[in-house]
């Protein structure tokens, strides 16, 4: 029997049961009498009482995400009353959109399950519509709804070696009875393939999901816009610029102290292969490296950092003070040593 939220299940088993609070891929979150989430498979649970209405759950937060679990019906009736609760952490004009893929397998192979979400990260409705491209170059219609701010729902479940596909995705964002920043609709496609999901580091700890997950962010910034936009000459000829415009440095590695702190952003520095990853993946990564040393030592009051990003066209040093300036107000910067780095590195005092 098909088990949904609010069901009442029993353990198959071992001694035990209760009502079902969220799934999540192929777990069922099963609240006990003493008010703990269980996690088990979905075959070790037997439904004893379904529920009378099926309704979209809240999880609590997880980090600064408050993301709801799955829901049934992608379709959310528009002219709902219910109050959305607004995370006053979003930053509206940059609203976060994901796809979200997590798996339970241990050992991952061709055969494991992999199940898609889309996590709407924002305090956004989202419209949305979500086809394939086949063969002929038409889109044939997958999935198509609307979203509640700050949730998420399934979207697909299936074998690893079945994700060989293009998704075209297409967004509008809106709120309801308040004015709001406009966001221009998003078209966007995605290709899924096997490989995705084999890479070093594919699925990570996030603030969506209990397990780690591949995430794929569907809105982009004017950054990751303006590097999508680069022409393979562009591309080229930034690669040029950052070999052969090398900081200058003494060749020994600065060891790290107490009061500095010295981190390579290089993407060879980061990665061991970078093969298959696009412009816009490679500076997320950068940026992700980034925000995690700063967010490890924001309360090292004194401590110096000096991140090295290279020179090249400037992109990676112009968004790394973009999100100082944006996400780390009243923390100081300042270009670092130039006989040590050159241009290429900035120093960031806590």
């Amino acid at each position: 029997m098909k088990i949904s939220i609010g069901d009442k299940v029993r353990f198959l088993n071992e001694v035990g049961g209760g009502k079902v609070t969220r799934i999540e891929g192929n777990l069922v979150f099963v609240e006990d009498e003493d008010g703990f989430d269980v996690p088990v498979p979905f075959n070790e649970a037997v439904v004893v009482e379904k529920a009378e209405v099926e309704t979209e759950i809240k999880i609590g937060q997880q980090n600064h995400s408050s993301i709801a679990n799955n829901i049934e019906d992608e379709e959310i009736d528009d002219d709902t009353t219910e109050d959305v609760l607004e995370d006053e952490t979003h930053d509206d004009s940059d609203p976060q959109i994901f796809l979200a893929f997590i798996t339970t397998a241990t050992v991952i192979d061709v055969k494991s399950k992999i199940t898609a979400f889309l996590v709407n990260d924002s305090n956004y409705f989202c419209s949305y519509t979500i086809s394939e491209l086949n063969e002929t170059g038409l889109a044939t219609p997958l999935h198509h709804g609307t979203i509640n701010p700050n949730t998420k729902l399934t979207l697909d479940e299936k074998e690893i070696e079945l994700f060989d596909t293009e998704w075209i995705i297409q967004m509008i964002l809106f709120k309801k009875d308040k004015a709001f920043i406009r966001i221009a609709p998003i078209s966007t496609s995605v290709t899924i393939n096997q490989s995705r999901f084999f890479k070093r580091n594919s699925f990570e700890a996030n603030d969506f999901f209990y397990q780690s997950a591949h995430l794929i962010s569907l809105v982009k910034n004017e950054l990751e816009k303006s590097v999508e936009s680069l022409t393979i000459e562009e591309t080229e000829k930034i690669i040029v610029e950052k070999e052969v415009v090398v900081p200058q440095k003494s060749g020994i590695k600065r060891a790290d102290t107490k009061d500095l702190l010295e981190i390579d952003l290089h993407i060879h520095e980061l990665l061991e292969d970078i093969r298959g990853l696009s412009n816009t993946e490679m500076i997320k990564i950068q940026l992700d490296k980034f925000n995690s040393v700063m967010e490890a030592n924001k309360k090292n009051k004194g401590k110096k950092v000096v991140f090295i990003h290279g020179v090249g066209n400037g992109t990676l040093k112009n968004e790394i003070r973009t999100q100082l300036e944006k996400k780390y107000k009243g923390i100081y910067y300042l270009d670092a040593s130039f006989k040590e780095y050159g241009y290429g590195a900035t120093m960031v005092v806590m």
